[in-house]
């Protein structure tokens, strides 16, 4: 319906404007010709006031001779000589007749055959005005339309003192004025109606398009709101709801990525917060336990070195096997509630890989297991703590063993160098075993202190780990799952590697 009426409104306008335009074309010609004919008038006044003087009478005041036609004539050669196209010249009141034609290049009427109805017409016209004009005793203009052509014609009366002598006239004939065809005028409206529809049409469906854009926005962002993971299809969109679109789209992968982060960090500040109050706990409770462990050394020696009985030898064999495995858990829990104490040196990764696989080497035959170890062909020199990186190591090729020590399987180790999305260079050592495998509470807390999945272990290990990882700008991973087997990823900065020299 608006398209409608904004169809017949430009419609309706432009019609008006042509139907307007040709009244003002008309209007100018006419200001213009009154112009003139007031010319001729004036010049024709001062001309008979020099005659009088001269004691000579005016041309209009006396019957018509060849020498006041004259005169006339070249009034009127005078006053259109500078003017295209305009026929004037003089009406005679006291002979009722025009007088005073112009010269064939100034105009006239045409003697053509051919237009020798419309030049009659024409000439009736004028002399019609210029009757009109005297016995009104103002000026008169008249407009005459005659097939293709207009005639525009004024009028004004000419005095001798109070008296009208006669009058002055002048006309100018169209040969075509905007919106005298009628069909071409609307055929032209019509065009410009077709126009503004079709514009009307495009705007309406730009407009659909942004307003469906808009909804697919404000869908997307609710999306968004409850899951960061949902993405806005951009598909036959305009190319500005594109790139929105494609902005909130970046801008929901960021904040997924920012929480990420902000939970592992929260996660690792809540592991630092409970290694910290545990490492308090251990130190107190390891000094109170060592002592009365030494004394207690102490006495079952002397016992044993004192009896020939074989049984109470063997007793105190099996307590001083227990003194020891306990004296070796309170070292353990000593080392773990101690701030780590790095001595970094230049230190070959990949050598250092394959020593502590191969100081496991009998271990993993008795437990059936398969040893399998990707190095790189070049050294891998890194400025790192050599025996606590080993530690590290050996404390994850014995948890793999051991998580095999049932059935056997495999424990490949991999050594590589990679790039991060910052460019920064890394050194990545993976561990990945076929053992039993863990479910994903135990992987969310296997570096919880005294956490663990073996029947007698004491949880301590991987927790020592990370932090000795940690110690080294590195990061530690752990993938697990039950019944396929672990994989431990250990993560060094390159910015800690050396340049071989």
């Amino acid at each position: 319906m608006l398209v409608f009426v904004l169809f017949l409104a430009v419609l309706f306008a432009t019609i008006a404007t042509l139907r307007y335009t040709k009244s003002a074309v008309l209007s100018s010609e006419k200001r213009q010709l009154i112009q003139i004919t007031q010319n001729l008038a004036r010049e024709y006044e001062d001309r008979a006031e020099v005659l009088r003087q001269n004691n000579e009478p005016p041309p209009l005041s006396v019957p018509t001779t060849a020498s006041s036609r004259e005169v006339l004539g070249l009034l009127t050669r005078v006053v259109l000589q500078n003017v295209d196209g305009v026929n004037g010249g003089f009406y005679s009141k006291a002979e009722d007749t025009l007088l005073g034609y112009p010269e064939p290049n100034q105009g006239g009427f045409s003697e053509n055959p051919a237009q020798e109805n419309a030049a009659k017409d024409e000439e009736k016209a004028v002399f019609s005005a210029s009757r009109s004009a005297v016995a009104n005793r103002q000026s008169f203009e008249r407009v005459l339309t005659s097939g293709s052509w207009i005639a525009v014609i004024e009028a004004v009366p000419i005095r001798d003192g109070y008296t009208i002598v006669g009058g002055a006239w002048s006309v100018k004939r169209l040969a075509s004025l905007p919106g005298s065809n009628r069909f071409r005028a609307y055929l032209a409206s019509v065009g410009l109606g077709t126009a503004a529809l079709v514009s009307v049409l495009l705007t309406l469906l730009m407009i659909r398009n942004l307003q469906g854009g808009v909804q697919k926005i404000e869908g997307g962002l609710e999306s968004l709101e409850q899951n960061l993971e949902s993405r806005i299809d951009t598909e036959n969109d305009p190319e500005e709801i594109q790139r929105i679109v494609q902005a909130i789209n970046r801008l929901g992968e960021t904040l997924k990525a920012k929480i990420a982060r902000e939970k592992q960090i929260e996660s690792d500040l809540r592991h630092a917060e409970r290694l910290a109050s545990l490492g308090r706990l251990v130190a107190g409770v390891a000094h109170e336990v060592r002592n009365p462990l030494a004394t207690i050394r102490l006495r079952v020696q002397m016992c044993r070195r004192e009896t020939n009985n074989p049984r109470v030898n063997d007793s105190c064999n099996i307590a001083l096997e227990e003194i020891g495995r306990l004296n070796g858990m309170v070292n353990r829990l000593l080392n773990f509630s101690r701030p780590v104490q790095l001595r970094p040196e230049r230190t070959d990764l990949r050598r250092l890989v394959e020593e502590r696989m191969e100081s496991f080497r009998e271990q993993a035959v008795n437990n059936h297991v398969q040893l399998v170890v990707s190095l790189p062909v070049k050294e891998k020199i890194l400025v790192i703590d050599k025996s606590h990186m080993a530690q590290v190591f050996d404390n994850i090729i014995q948890n793999a063993i051991e998580a095999m020590a049932e059935g056997g399987g495999t424990l490949s180790v991999n050594v590589a160098s990679i790039e991060t999305d910052k460019n920064a260079s890394q050194v990545r050592v993976e561990f990945r075993d076929t053992g039993k495998g863990m479910n994903a509470t135990a992987v969310s807390r296997v570096f919880d202190p005294f956490f663990t999945t073996k029947p007698f272990g004491t949880g301590l290990g991987l927790s020592i780990c990370h932090e000795l990882v940690t110690a080294h700008g590195g990061d530690i991973q752990v993938e697990s799952e039950e019944g396929r087997g672990t994989s431990i990823r250990i993560t060094i900065p390159a910015r800690r590697a050396a340049a071989v020299g």
